[in-house]
């Protein structure tokens, strides 16, 4: 579906990134293979195929696991589940901006080869949130009374509630403090082994979800195997950094005052950001908490939870971006600098684009016959979940149209432009949710719904042009070569929209989901022709079926060649 990465012709030459006949020119140098876009595509397909199948994972997990949940715990309870993650992410946000200090740092101290002031950043940040985590969680602890009616617990929920809260924050706390040695790993372009250790987490906890709720563990047991896949994830990355990473020397004696003002300058405005972006993404739940009650926030996750499981699939090209941002903006030539940023940029916005494109828009189309099929012919809240469904689906497409840009502006150091994407959608919400509430006449989830995915889009959009301007690109350019290959996506799900509906619906679950495998195999198909004939060019092709290639190396525990 995308190609990415170089793809090696030869031992020593490599063909260049492709984003469309324009860009489809060789590097021209028999020392093409020390340049910076060609270094860090020896490892972006792996990194990129490997991140999309740990979130493939990921998205079934949460998918087969909303029904299940529903049947054991109830919607009530669910939305509670929902609310203690947005709680304690909130919570979290006070170290979160140290992740992505350690992965822009570590990429460009490795570029350059200054592995000395790798390991003091290192230590540095450490030093700062492994005491900063643990008073954040004490203040919770001992706050509990001042925090607990902001979570509105029902009775019947207060006692469970508590200890799971309590559980999954000291949990999520100790991970953001010692996920630095994952950081590590994703600065030095080895984000394939975090993504096989998260996977292996995510299958485990899967597992002990079904077994605990299933044994009448309800939050508690959730909150219980969430503490079992953090466990296993960060001791496998902190075995494996150690392990392969042969520069790394942590003491409290590397502690530097410069590695400080890496973490609290671009730190603090990435912390900034990240609860900005949390708000953005954890809004609608907000609201619908805040404003009607549990079982609104329970109702939007669950139209929301297609489309975000599926988003994290696209988003693998955003894990890989930031790194290689930081590696090509430290490595480049000033001559080169912008051009291969530009480069850079097209590539991922094409490909993520398509990649979106090619789910959002069957969710957007086929809502209804994936719901019945999913939960059941008795839907809950059935006219609005269907349109929420819908609304979040397109919504996703243009949020997910923003990640290449902030991952390029962080990679660059501009963290401070994000803020033309969370500032302008504040204001829009500020506006679109009073305003939905008048012409609904009451606080509804529907509404809630559809201010924040208007809200998204224009914020969005507004993004994107920034970006375009930063990086001196055409505004033609960029539909050609990134927007206009998505259309292809709608129309094709669009011609299938009505067969699938009406089949579906006349159908048993597990009839409709045989339909629905069925008519996805179609679109698929038909995808697959409509990009070889009119949307990929001749390089591109030949470097998909390089990425193929790669990615089965990855699975037989070798790189690849083409």
């Amino acid at each position: 579906m995308t190609n990415m990465p170089l793809i090696a012709e030869s031992l020593q030459q490599e063909v260049p990134w492709i984003m469309d006949a324009e860009a489809a020119v060789a590097l021209g140098s028999p020392d093409a293979a020390r340049e910076p876009l060609a270094e860090v595509n020896k490892q972006f397909g792996r990194n990129v195929m490997t991140t999309i199948v740990a979130r493939m994972v990921n998205m079934v997990r949460g998918v087969c696991l909303v029904p299940f949940l529903l049947a054991h715990i109830g919607l009530e309870a669910y939305g509670i589940w929902t609310t203690i993650f947005i709680l304690v992410t909130y919570v979290g946000l006070t170290t979160m901006g140290i992740s992505n200090v350690y992965i822009k740092y570590v990429a460009e101290f490795t570029a350059k080869r200054e592995y000395d002031k790798a390991n003091a950043l290192l230590s540095t940040g450490l030093a700062v949130t492994i005491p900063l985590c643990a008073a954040v969680f004490v203040c919770f602890f001992f706050g509990w009374n001042w925090f607990a009616p902001w979570l509105r617990l029902p009775k019947s929920h207060a006692g469970d509630g508590k200890e799971a809260v309590l559980i999954v924050l000291a949990v999520f706390l100790s991970s953001i403090a010692f996920n630095a040695f994952g950081d590590m790993l994703t600065g030095t372009q080895q984000i394939a082994s975090t993504q096989l250790f998260l996977t292996i987490s995510i299958v485990v906890e899967f597992a002990l979800i079904v077994w605990l709720v299933g044994a009448g563990r309800g939050i508690r047991g959730m909150a219980e195997a969430y503490l079992a896949r953090v466990v296993i994830n960060d001791g496998l990355t902190w075995w494996w950094a150690h392990r392969t990473i042969k520069w790394l020397r942590l003491s409290p004696r590397r502690v530097r005052r410069e590695s400080l003002k890496y973490v609290v300058h671009f730190g603090g405005l990435v912390q900034l950001q990240s609860m900005l972006g949390i708000f953005q993404v954890s809004v609608d739940r907000l609201a619908g908490l805040t404003l009607i009650g549990a079982w609104a926030a329970g109702i939007l996750d669950v139209a929301k939870k297609w489309p975000t499981s599926v988003s994290s699939i696209p988003t693998a090209f955003f894990a890989a971006l930031l790194p290689a941002a930081s590696h090509v903006d430290a490595a480049s030539e000033r001559s080169m600098w912008l051009n291969n940023l530009q480069k850079l940029y097209l590539s991922a916005a094409r490909h993520s684009n398509l990649c979106t494109a090619a789910f959002s828009s069957a969710m957007a189309f086929w809502a209804l016959p994936i719901l019945h099929v999913w939960l059941g012919p008795a839907l809950p809240m059935r006219d609005a979940l269907v349109p929420l469904f819908v609304l979040f689906s397109i919504s996703m497409q243009f949020h997910m149209l923003t990640g290449p840009g902030t991952s390029i502006f962080r990679g660059m150091g501009r963290v401070y432009e994000e803020f033309n994407y969370s500032v302008p959608n504040i204001i829009l919400l500020a506006v679109a949710l009073p305003l939905s509430r008048w012409i609904a006449g009451a606080w509804t989830p529907l509404g809630i719904g559809a201010a924040v995915s208007v809200a998204t889009a224009v914020s969005a959009c507004w993004l994107m042009g920034r970006v375009l301007y930063v990086l001196d690109l055409k505004l033609t350019r960029y539909v050609r070569v990134v927007i206009a290959p998505g259309f292809a996506c709608y129309a094709l799900a669009s011609l299938l929209a009505w067969p699938a509906t009406r089949l579906v619906a006349a159908l048993s679950r597990w009839q409709g989901a045989g339909v629905l495998l069925a008519v996805g195999v179609v679109y698929l198909a038909g995808l697959a022709v409509v990009l070889h004939r009119w949307v990929l060019t001749d390089k591109e092709q030949q470097n998909l079926y390089g990425i193929l290639h790669r990615g089965l190396g990855v699975f037989s525990g070798r790189e690849a060649t083409a």
